[in-house]
This record gives C-alpha cells, sequence and structure tokens, in this order.
C-alpha cells in the first residue's frame, strides 16, 4: 500500500505536467527519509495511513478538474479509512471535507443538490466512524489498563518541557526526519511556492488550500501531542507528512510546466535528485535497520542479538510462549528471540523469588523464561531455588529458563 501511494504521487505530477522524472521524485523523497523507509516495513501504521492520504489526495483534485463526484466520493472514504488507521490522518479528512463545504456554499453551481446531501451524508458517516472508533479504543484501554495505544492528548506542560522536547528533536531526530538535501530540497519548494503563488491559487487552488490546512493540522498536533515527540519520531509521519509532499508536489508542478530548454535542465537536475534520494536512502535505510547505529548505539537490547538462534539450539520449540523478565519495551524481546508471549518488568528485580517466577508463568502457561545475563546476576540470592524449580537451558546471548514442574498453582 505505501508503494501504490507513491505511484499516485506519481500521477499527480505527471498527469498535469507530463514530466516523468519530475512524477519520480515525491516516491524517492519518501524513500529516502529515514525513518519513513524504516517505519513503512514495520507494523507501525503511520506510513499506511499517510500513503492512503496520497491516494485521496489524487482523486479529490481530480474532482475539481474534472467535477466526477465519485472522485469526490472516493477520496472521502480513503481519507475516513486514513483516520481510521492512523487517528492524526483523522484531522486531514476534516480538512479536505471542510474546504469542500465551503467551496460548495461559496460556489454553488460545484455541486448539484443531491450531491451536497450525498457529500454531508459522506462526511458524516466517516466523521462518525472514526469517532466511535476512537471512543472503543479508548474504552480497550480503559478495560485492558494498556498504554501501548495513546487515545487521549499528551500536550507539552510548561516552557521547560519544550525547551526538552525541542533539544530531543534537534539532538536525536532531526536528521531522522530527512536528510540535507531532503531539507534544502524543501526550502527550494517553499521559496517556488512563494514566487509561484498567484499562479497556484489560480491553477492548483485546491492543493494550495489543503497544504495551507496542513500546515496549520501540523501546528495543532504539536500543540495537542507535542510531549511525545522527543521520544518518538514517528508521530512526525502523519503530522508532517503532508505538508511536506504538499510543497514539494506543488513545486514540481511549477517546475513542470515549462518545456524546450527548460525542461531538459529540469530533467537533468531532477534526475540527479532522484538518484541521490534514492542512493541515499538505501544507506540511511541499511545503517538504521542494523544493530550498531550511532549515536543511538549501545542499545540496551545488544544482550537479545542471536536469541533466536539460542533457543532454537536449546530445543525451544518455534510455538512456545516465553516470559521476557525485566523488559520495559512491549515487543523488542519476541521480536529477537522469534517468539510469542509476554513481558514483565517488576519494581525491584532483586525481590523477586523463584514462586513469583512459578506464578506469573503459571497464569499464562508459560514454559520459558529469558532475560540478560547481567540481570540474572542481580538474582543471585535466589539462584539455589531457581535451580529446583528451573533448568537452565541457554546462558548467552541470555539466560534461558525452563519450568521444571507444570503444575505449579496458582
Amino acid at each position: 500500500m505505501v508503494v501504490l501511494g507513491f505511484y499516485y504521487l506519481f500521477r499527480l505530477v505527471y498527469e498535469h505536467t507530463g514530466h516523468f522524472i519530475a512524477g519520480l521524485v515525491p516516491g524517492a523523497f519518501l524513500l529516502a527519509s529515514p525513518f519513513f523507509a524504516f517505519y513503512a516495513g514495520s507494523f507501525i501504521p503511520d506510513p499506511f495511513s499517510l500513503s492512503i492520504s496520497f491516494i485521496a489526495y489524487y482523486y479529490w483534485f481530480c474532482f475539481f478538474e474534472k467535477r466526477r463526484f465519485v472522485d469526490l466520493r472516493l477520496s472521502l472514504l480513503l481519507l475516513a479509512l486514513a483516520g481510521l488507521i492512523k487517528t492524526t490522518c483523522a484531522m486531514h479528512f476534516g480538512a479536505v471535507a471542510g474546504i469542500t463545504l465551503l467551496w460548495a456554499f461559496l460556489q454553488p453551481q460545484l455541486l448539484l443538490p443531491k450531491e451536497r446531501w450525498q457529500l454531508l451524508l459522506v462526511s458524516a458517516a466517516g466523521a462518525g466512524l472514526i469517532v466511535v472508533f476512537f471512543l472503543h479504543n479508548q474504552y480497550l484501554n480503559a478495560t485492558y489498563q494498556s498504554w501501548m495505544f495513546k487515545s487521549s492528548a499528551n500536550p507539552v506542560e510548561g516552557v521547560d518541557e519544550w525547551h526538552e522536547v525541542i533539544y530531543s528533536i534537534r539532538q536525536n531526530w532531526l536528521q531522522e526526519y530527512a536528510t540535507s538535501t531532503q531539507y534544502r530540497t524543501l526550502g527550494v519548494c517553499l521559496g517556488l511556492f512563494l514566487v509561484f503563488l498567484l499562479p497556484n491559487l489560480r491553477r492548483f487552488l485546491p492543493l494550495t488550500l489543503l497544504f495551507g490546512a496542513s500546515v496549520l493540522i501540523a501546528y495543532a498536533f504539536t500543540q495537542i501531542m507535542g510531549a511525545g515527540l522527543g521520544v518518538h519520531d514517528y508521530h512526525m509521519i502523519c503530522a508532517m507528512g503532508p505538508p511536506a509532499m504538499l510543497l514539494l508536489v506543488l513545486g514540481l508542478l511549477n517546475l513542470g510546466r515549462y518545456a524546450g530548454r527548460v525542461r531538459l535542465l529540469t530533467s537533468v537536475g531532477l534526475g540527479v535528485l532522484v538518484f541521490f534520494l534514492v542512493a541515499n536512502g538505501y544507506k540511511r535505510l541499511h545503517r538504521r535497520m542494523s544493530d550498531d547505529y550511532p549515536p543511538f548505539t549501545p542499545y540496551a537490547h545488544v544482550w537479545m542479538r542471536g536469541g533466536a538462534a539460542e533457543l532454537a539450539k536449546a530445543g525451544v520449540p518455534a510455538g512456545a510462549n516465553i516470559l521476557a523478565f525485566n523488559e520495559g519495551a512491549p515487543n523488542v524481546a519476541l521480536v529477537y528471540f522469534d517468539r510469542r508471549g509476554i513481558n514483565w518488568q517488576p519494581e525491584n528485580v532483586a525481590t523477586v523469588t523463584s514462586d513469583n517466577f512459578l506464578d506469573r508463568m503459571a497464569i499464562d502457561s508459560l514454559d520459558y523464561v529469558v532475560m540478560a545475563p547481567s540481570v540474572y546476576a542481580q538474582m543471585a540470592p535466589q539462584h539455589a531455588a531457581m535451580a529446583i524449580d528451573f533448568e537452565t537451558v541457554g546462558q548467552q546471548p541470555a539466560v534461558v529458563l525452563r519450568r521444571r514442574n507444570r503444575l505449579h498453582p496458582w
């Protein structure tokens, strides 16, 4: 689906300029973004939701050019789907619906009377679905006491916290959002946007209005969810992705209008840009996929490297569920050990007894526990008791214990 979003960005540019190379730039630009390319191959929904939004933008712009109501309906349905996948994109659904409704009010001939009612119905249905699904997620979080999925505002509290967030972004994430080449490219596009502002308002008014709305949405997002920006880089994908890509598309639409020698020069220049974006993006993605990725290394999960091979060597069945002990992240250990299971992070490792392990594992019928050797060393007073209740089946890179008695009550 991410690649399909690239295809529709290509169509958006190519169908209005006939410039093939210019049409390749948006997809190459996204692939060159270290954090977008990294999360596009993971379970994080942000790139998927953003790509659906790009498809919706294409059909929305087609509606204004060809006045086919089916394009508008499809656009709103796709944006509603994007909002269901990632709540941040619900704001972009609201922007598209709001701009269209305002346009229809100021220019009644945009829609037939029955189409106005259909627009209201589709907009209300999409917004209603998003609200109901959001409230359902809040209910699930409250019922199961889940802290993994955000379903409430997380604003920055005070000036001092803002300084911390901004420092973390500058120190850790600024070069993860985009490369220096991408920042310079967006700077050039911003200059083109200002130079061609009047032509944009005449020829590409829907995209220009959507760009302005997406900038306001990005600002609103930083106010609503700003406290998490210093910790999680992927929050920016659906917040800053739309304004960045719309700015890029508008710049390409303006460059692609020229013919003759100017087109030849832009073809060469954009071709070189695409090459460097793809090459640099591949290199950055390979680096980020590595366990050794300065300045973030050494990671706390270095001890998990080779964990899956260790379990296989120890004879732990591929279908066995494991207990990852003293791990704060909900899924990192399970990925490295290639097993399903749960994490358990007690308040104080030193106070955990062998019986505590047995009780916790009996609840979910777990047979194996994995932990870092350094954590196991902290439990030295319990080693004798644990030797009675558990069999050591692995020691490097992780300590792997198998409980002896599956009939332990809880």
